[in-house]
């Protein structure tokens, strides 16, 4: 039986070790000899990419050198697949071992270079003969990284050399055995349903990873990473192309929640992992029927819930479940509500929770879930969250709901219907298009749409990452524009959706969309809100702050103030005129 380990022992082992191979290095370095016999494996000196002029002359750097983060993406990429990870040291002339120092900010670095592979260096900072250089730390990756190019490669000697996925799976296996899933299964390419390969096929042609020649059966999933040289398939391979004794993938559509089955699903056992998810696929389908939109949209037809959304929630559900258990993963459609809720077996796991699925990715079984990124059913680890956020924010649609009920099992509840139209105008107009897409862009707008500013503190929570995080996302949608104005503007030191955005968002009826119950609010209730929001951050509110966040005059947002004044809410502070403010009545 092969032992156990603790994945968190080991990556601490890893770091110290590779701490001192770096301390080594840097001290084998000042005596001045050459870099190439410093670096190995698991060590690499680099200087930042695009600074030599045509004449081979080194020009200055800069804090945020696309070029020179995107070559190191490719090299932590590398690294990253080599077992025990490495480090790459940056700042040194790659021939001569020259010290030349480093520019680049460690942590733009740091999350550009995230940003490429969804890997995240720690990235330290050290002075060598005076001068700063770079030491990015990369741990060894539990599935394979692709670079920028989707190249998969990894260390051998002191170059970086292409690697095939079975290749690397092979290796895992022989040295840790620590994913089931990669492991053999006694199944063959006999077993394997001719249906199940035609579906991997398609989505492998249409992601684009396909070869520019058909591959048979065997090439193709060779490519995979599922077939190794001994022509026995890994249990991820079974379980995905073999047919199964029993249902994987329940599906099940309901009226309401409780209520009566107005459809209960084919039975599954008997197909692969694949087809029941491709069998699901095509009921939801059937279920998620289409809402036109008329008027600036043209006849629009778009889904009571987006389609890509419903997909990551079905493939997430299926990819990161746990597999040891025989309880199937749980697809229900809710019709009257536009709902779905996929239940999968086994709670959070690797450090994820609810509170952090949008930073934190952890895959059970990493070698399923590069089989499903492989076949092209999933992109990189963790942009289905992202997508399913995004994609139902743009519509105006609540963010998912992801936690975990008792069992465990992890609930995910996507809640669609009609689109909220003002949000769907404001999210087409964002530039440049690209933006669209960001989900950071996305949560600041959502969450601006029902509070009436926000600050990188505030957002902490919002975004699941931290507040330097959360400042630079600020800046990010403060550079977007909608109608050539900025999509989200500074207003003392918070930050609050532009004229232009509100504007856009008010031209459509709100009211009664739940969106902007900030804007010239009538109930106390509102006007509560909107001062408690202002107080929690600042000692007291003027009434020209209070109209700039409601849309109000001046006069009419002192009445508002006034108002909870004389029914004891505040109380007027000691200034006068121009300066006059109001406190909390609890306040000293």
């Amino acid at each position: 039986m092969p032992s156990t380990s603790s994945p968190g022992t080991e990556v601490l082992q890893q770091r110290a070790q590779l701490l001192a191979l770096v301390a080594a290095a840097l001290d084998a370095r000042t005596s001045g000899g050459p870099l190439d016999p410093l670096e190995s494996t698991r060590l690499d000196f680099k200087e930042e990419a695009g600074r030599r002029h045509r004449d081979g002359s080194l020009m200055p750097g800069s804090p945020r050198n696309v070029t020179a983060a995107d070559h190191l993406a490719d090299e932590v990429a590398c690294m990253a697949n080599t077992p025990g990870g490495g480090a790459l040291l940056v700042g040194f002339d790659d021939r001569t071992g020259e010290v030349l120092g480093a520019s680049l900010d460690a942590d733009w670095l740091r999350h550009r270079i995230h940003q490429r592979i969804d890997v995240a260096p720690a990235v330290e900072e050290r002075h060598v003969e005076g001068s700063r250089v770079l030491v990015l730390l990369v741990a060894e990756s539990r599935e394979p990284v692709e670079d920028t190019r989707s190249r998969l490669q990894w260390r051998v000697g002191g170059r970086c050399s292409p690697v095939d996925r079975t290749e690397w799976w092979l290796h895992q296996q022989r040295r840790r055995r620590h994913d089931t899933m990669a492991e053999p299964s006694g199944k063959t390419l006999r077993d394997v349903s001719a249906r199940a390969l035609q579906i991997a096929r398609a989505n492998v042609e249409r992601a684009g990873a396909g070869a520019p020649d058909p591959l048979d059966d065997a090439e193709l999933l060779r490519s995979l990473g599922v077939l190794p040289p001994d022509g026995v398939l890994t249990q991820a391979g079974a379980l995905v192309f073999c047919p199964s004794p029993r249902t994987l993938v329940e599906y099940g559509r309901w009226d309401v929640e409780g209520g009566d089955v107005l459809d209960r699903g084919p039975a599954l056992a008997g197909q692969s992992l694949l087809e029941q998810i491709d069998t699901v696929e095509q009921r939801l389908d059937a279920a998620n029927t289409s809402i036109t939109l008329s008027g600036a949209f043209a006849e629009t037809a778009l889904r009571r819930l987006p389609r890509r959304a419903v997909r990551e929630a079905v493939l997430n559900g299926v990819t990161h479940r746990d597999w040891t258990t025989g309880e199937p993963t749980r697809v229900t459609w809710l019709d009257l509500d536009s709902a779905l809720e996929v239940t999968s077996p086994g709670g959070f796991v690797g450090g994820v929770d609810e509170h952090n699925v949008l930073s934190e990715h952890y895959a059970r079984h990493p070698a399923l879930a590069d089989l499903m990124r492989a076949i092209g059913l999933v992109d990189k680890q963790g942009i289905g969250v992202d997508r399913m956020y995004r994609e139902m924010i743009a519509l105006g649609h609540r963010p998912p709901s992801i936690h975990q009920t008792a069992g465990p099992r992890v609930r995910t509840r996507l809640r669609g219907g009609d689109p909220v139209v003002p949000v769907l105008t404001l999210m087409s107009a964002i530039r440049p298009s690209a933006r669209r897409n960001d989900v950071k862009v996305a949560l600041i707008v959502h969450t601006l749409l029902h509070r009436p500013f926000v600050d990188a503190q505030g957002l902490v929570p919002v975004l699941q990452r931290d507040a330097v995080y959360a400042a630079e996302a600020i800046e990010v949608a403060a550079a977007a524009r909608v109608d050539g104005e900025p999509l989200v503007e500074p207003f003392k030191d918070v930050w609050v959706l532009s004229g232009r955005s509100i504007d856009l968002l008010e031209r459509h009826r709100t009211a009664g969309l739940g969106i902007l119950p900030y804007r010239r609010p009538a109930a106390e209730q509102q006007i509560v809100a909107v001062v408690e929001a202002w107080l929690e951050r600042h000692t007291g509110i003027s009434s020209g702050e209070y109209a700039r966040l409601t849309g109000l005059t001046t006069s009419g947002g002192r009445g508002h103030l006034d108002r909870l004044v004389d029914s004891g809410r505040l109380r007027r502070g000691s200034s006068l005129g121009r300066n006059s403010h109001y406190v909390g009545a609890a306040a000293p």
